[in-house]
C-alpha cells in the first residue's frame, strides 16, 4: 500500500527516548471491569500488566523490542534493521492477526492518508503508525470515558476503524460542501470577463484539490473495507464457532462495513460531481476563448478587403491608368473605408459581433 506524507501533520523528527503512547487497563484481568486510562510510558518504564492497547508512534528500536517482549510476538517496524514489508496486507500467524489499512490523517480540510499496521494479539492490540491521526486520539478519549469499554483487542480494533470511518464521513461531507460552493461560484458568476477568467482559473485548482481529497478518502475506504472483511472471515473462536465477545465484535464490524459501503457510494457520487464541474468549467473556458477567436476572425475579414485594394495599387506596373487620375488617391481611400465598413455592418446585422 502507498503511504502519503501529511502536509498539515508532517512527520516528526523522532528521537530515542520519546515515550510511546499506550492505553492501560488496570484491572487484574480484562473481564473484571474497572477504569481504562491512557498515558505515555517513560523511556525505561516497563509495560504494565493489563495493557490492552499499545499505540506505537514512530517507534524506536528499544520500544519495538519492549513491545515484542510484552506480547510475545514479532512486530515489524521501520526501526528493525531487517525491516521488510510483508508480501500480504492481511494475514494470520500463530494466532496473531497482522492487518494494514490506510487511514486518513488530519486535518479534515486536507485528508491525506497514512498506513497503519494493526497487530491483533491475544493479549493486546498494537498499532504502528508514523504520522498523526486524530481519529486515534478521539477514540482513546472515548474509550477512557466509556462506562463499559471494550476489553478485547478485536473490539478496540473495530472501534478504531469505526472512528476512522466517522472521520472519513466528516471529511467527505466537507468535500461535498466545497463542491457546492465551487458550483455556485462557477455557474452564478456575474463578474466581468477578466474576473470570470480568474474564477475559472481558481476553480481548476480547487477542483484538483477536491479530487485529490476524494481519491484519498476512497483509497482509505477500500483498504479499511478489506481489513473489516478479513476480521469477519477470521473472527471465530474455538471449534470454529465465535464466542459471545466475538459475535459482538462481528456485529460491530458488519455495521461498520455497511456504513463504509454507503460512504463509498457517496464518494463515487462526489467524484462524478468533480468530473462534471471540471467538464463544465473547461466548457466555459472554451466559450470564452471562442469569443476571442471570433473577434480576431471578424477583424481579419473586415481588414482583408482594404488590404487587397492597397495591395493592388501597390503593384509596380508601368501602365496603371489609375495612377494618372487626379482623384485616384482619394478614391482608393474611400474604397478601402467602404470595404471595411460593409463587412462590419453585415456582422452587426447578423449579431456575429
Amino acid at each position: 500500500m502507498r503511504e502519503k506524507q501529511c502536509n498539515a501533520c508532517p512527520s516528526r523528527s523522532r528521537q530515542v527516548g520519546v515515550p510511546l503512547l499506550i492505553i492501560v487497563h488496570y484491572a487484574p484481568t480484562p473481564p473484571a471491569g474497572g477504569p481504562v486510562s491512557r498515558r505515555a510510558l517513560a523511556p525505561a518504564e516497563a509495560i504494565p500488566e493489563g495493557t490492552i492497547w499499545i499505540d506505537l508512534v514512530e517507534p524506536t528500536a528499544d520500544e519495538d523490542q519492549r513491545v515484542q517482549q510484552f506480547i510475545g510476538v514479532a512486530i515489524s517496524t521501520r526501526a528493525d534493521p531487517d525491516y521488510a514489508e510483508p508480501p500480504e496486507s492481511h494475514y494470520a500467524e500463530n494466532g496473531v492477526r497482522y492487518l494494514q489499512a490506510s487511514v486518513i490523517s488530519e486535518p479534515e480540510d486536507t485528508p491525506d492518508i497514512t498506513d497503519v499496521t494493526f497487530v491483533v494479539a491475544p493479549a493486546a492490540l498494537v498499532t504502528v503508525r508514523y504520522h498523526a491521526c486524530e481519529s486515534f486520539d478521539i477514540y482513546a478519549q472515548k474509550l477512557c470515558k466509556a462506562t463499559a469499554p471494550a476489553r478485547t483487542p478485536e473490539a478496540i480494533a473495530v472501534g478504531l476503524v469505526n472512528t476512522a470511518i466517522n472521520r472519513s464521513a466528516r471529511a467527505l461531507t466537507r468535500a461535498g460542501a466545497n463542491l457546492d460552493r465551487i458550483a455556485s461560484r462557477v455557474f452564478r458568476a456575474k463578474e466581468s470577463k477578466e474576473q470570470r477568467n480568474q474564477i475559472y482559473s481558481d476553480t481548476l485548482w480547487d477542483l484538483g484539490a477536491q479530487d485529490e481529497k476524494i481519491s484519498n478518502l476512497r483509497e482509505s475506504m477500500v483498504s479499511v473495507e478489506r481489513l473489516l472483511l478479513f476480521l469477519l472471515a477470521d473472527g471465530v473462536g474455538e471449534n470454529g464457532k465465535p464466542d459471545k465477545t466475538q459475535r459482538a465484535m462481528r456485529e460491530a464490524a458488519k455495521t461498520a462495513l455497511r456504513d463504509l459501503q454507503s460512504l463509498e457510494e457517496d464518494a463515487s457520487f462526489k467524484a462524478q460531481k468533480v468530473q462534471f464541474l471540471l467538464d463544465a468549467t473547461l466548457g466555459l473556458i472554451n466559450l470564452a476563448q471562442n469569443d476571442i477567436i471570433k473577434l480576431f476572425s471578424v477583424l481579419a475579414v473586415i481588414f482583408m478587403p482594404p488590404t487587397v485594394i492597397a495591395s493592388i495599387y501597390g503593384m509596380n506596373f508601368k501602365v496603371m491608368p489609375e495612377l494618372e487620375w487626379t482623384w485616384g488617391y482619394p478614391m482608393a481611400l474611400v474604397l478601402m473605408v467602404c470595404a471595411a465598413i460593409g463587412p462590419y455592418l453585415f456582422f452587426r446585422w447578423k449579431k456575429w459581433l
